[in-house]
């Protein structure tokens, strides 16, 4: 005869809590001892006492080690800004610029042969 669902879940829910219930047990058993623990007060009270010497802290900047990037020249922000602001609508001004440089023709270049 098969058990009913709500058996099998009960008797699942049952092994594994007995499960869980032993190894808890098990730690427990693996614990130290109360009062087996004994703490050095000495270092505690070293770093009360205000004589206590201290190393001195060398400052070194977290930047120090960032990469200078890849661009060899630096750009003028003002005039990135300004190109920039040229386009009042944004998006759409910048499609019909690209429109309009590329049907025009670019100048020859000095020292071109024909």
């Amino acid at each position: 005869m098969p058990l009913s669902p709500w058996y099998a879940r009960w008797r699942l829910y049952r092994l594994l809590s007995v499960a869980a219930l032993a190894g808890a047990g098990t730690l427990a058993a693996q614990a130290q001892a109360p009062g087996s623990v004994r703490l050095d007060p000495s270092p505690t009270l070293q770093a009360s006492q205000a004589s206590t010497p201290v190393p001195a802290v060398v400052y070194r900047s977290v930047f120090a080690d960032l990469p200078q990037g890849v661009e060899d020249t630096l750009l003028d922000w003002k005039a990135a800004n300004a190109a920039v602001g040229q386009f009042k609508r944004g998006h759409a001004d910048l499609l019909k610029w690209e429109q309009e440089q590329a049907r025009t023709p670019a100048p020859p270049t000095r020292g071109a042969q024909p």
